[in-house]
């Protein structure tokens, strides 16, 4: 005869099962940010890539470079060796390579790579523009993994980094300067999802996280969604978290837009939303190095050749990833030695405070 007990034994056991796995779930769900980066830099995929990228990428990079010797190939000039360097690869080339490859994998929506190639530079012993940049883009892996708080403290260390002899500035600064070229350059090819990376590092340097915003509004207009490309304006020029002066150039925008019936050309609207923006975000960081950085930009033709590169993973940016990065370092570092600017359209601030 069965027992009468048994159905009662089952719903207790039922019952406890389910308060285990609640229990599980909410211990999960507990977890602090810290804890939940360490497990994921416990975790097998980032422990196998870091040791990958650390002692395999200098043998990487010389038989990539042997390659293109032996093909006479080259994608930055018409010398087949000119842009290659010399001999071995050195630390200073492989930090550079170690932040390009961050850049790249964030592109590519890679967190787990971004941020083991970041770690790298900052446990090697990385120049100060190199680590400053490593940890902008470290910020952006937190971000994108919903850690609010820890990135936040990456956009802090990077800004306390000291400033380094013969500079007048921090290398956050130089840092900010480059993503906003490059954010200003991205907009201006229409690459949105490379532009989203710098504008959430630039969030995080400026700790103006609705900056973040932008990239959004540029993907509607090129897809010809121009209610939606205005709609998401209306609210960020309401938006309390942005800067009075910022939602002012936002309602000008938008009724310049409606006056002209919603009739969009986002390969022109957009860069100039984007520097306007962006030249009133850090305006208060010195003028000069804003036109500095957007000019050079401006400038860079084999950008372009790069940035493809880079999305489409080939091993091509790595190879002149030092010529390129310095160049972009030496452009934003002598703000003074640049041409002359043509002011007549620049903004009149002449606010020049410093963090």
């Amino acid at each position: 005869m069965p027992s009468t007990h048994r159905p009662a034994l089952r719903r207790a056991a039922l019952t406890a099962t389910v308060a285990l796995l609640t229990l599980a779930l909410a211990a999960c769900g507990s977890k602090s940010e810290t804890e939940q980066l360490a497990e994921l830099r416990d975790g097998i995929a980032y422990t196998q890539y870091r040791r990958l990228s650390e002692n395999g990428l200098p043998g990487g990079l010389t038989a990539y470079q042997k390659g293109l010797h032996w093909t006479g190939e080259n994608w930055a000039s018409n010398n087949p060796t000119a842009d290659l360097p010399k001999g071995d690869f050195s630390e200073a080339d492989l930090c550079v390579v170690h932040v390009l490859v961050a850049y790249s994998a964030l592109i590519a929506n890679k967190n787990t790579i971004a941020l083991a190639e970041s770690d790298i530079v900052e446990a090697q012993s990385c120049g100060a523009f190199d680590r400053a940049a490593a940890t902008s883009l470290r910020a952006v892996v937190f971000q994108r993994e919903q850690w609010p708080g820890l990135a936040k403290l990456e956009g802090e260390k990077a800004w306390a980094l000291p400033t380094q002899a013969g500079e007048d500035l921090p290398p956050a600064e130089h840092v900010m300067v480059l993503h906003a070229a490059l954010a200003y350059f991205a907009a201006s090819e229409q690459e949105w999802e490379r532009a989203q990376v710098h504008f959430d590092a630039l969030g995080h340097l400026l700790g103006q996280p609705w900056f973040a915003q932008i990239p959004p509004v540029g993907i509607a207009f090129k897809e010809g969604r121009t209610r939606d490309g205005l709609s998401a304006i209306k609210k960020l020029s309401v938006d309390p978290t942005a800067p009075a002066e910022v939602r002012k150039e936002l309602v000008a925008l938008i009724a310049k837009v409606e006056a002209k019936g919603g009739d969009v050309d986002s390969a022109i609207f957009m860069p100039r939303l984007v520097a306007t923006l962006t030249w009133e975000m850090i305006a208060a960081e010195g003028p000069q190095l804003l036109r500095t950085a957007t000019g050079f930009a401006e400038e860079q033709a084999d950008w372009a050749a790069l940035s493809d590169s880079v999305k489409d993973g080939t091993g091509k940016a790595k190879t002149t990833a030092a010529q390129w990065w310095n160049k972009a370092r030496e452009a934003v570092s002598s703000p003074n030695q640049t041409p002359a600017d043509d002011t007549t359209n620049a903004p009149a601030k002449t606010d020049t405070r410093s963090r």
